[in-house]
């Protein structure tokens, strides 16, 4: 599915249904075949889905100073 930001100053106005046009102020993401048409009209900038990652720091561990004989 594309996903996608409208980048165009004044928005980007089409009919998805057909028969109703709707606009979408600038800033809007949209998905779908609005995404498709705004990006053929060079009214929107692509959005990728980059999975989350969380990154765990490894566990510190300290050397521990040998002990003097007595």
């Amino acid at each position: 599915m594309s996903k996608a930001k409208i980048t165009k100053s004044d928005g980007y106005r089409c009919a998805p249904e057909g028969h109703t046009v709707v606009s979408f102020p600038a800033g809007s993401i949209v998905t779908g075949k609005v995404a498709e048409w705004a990006l053929a009209d060079k009214a929107a900038s692509r959005m990728f889905d980059a999975p989350e990652t969380k990154v765990t720091p490894p566990t510190e561990t300290k050397k521990r100073k040998p002990r003097a004989k007595k």
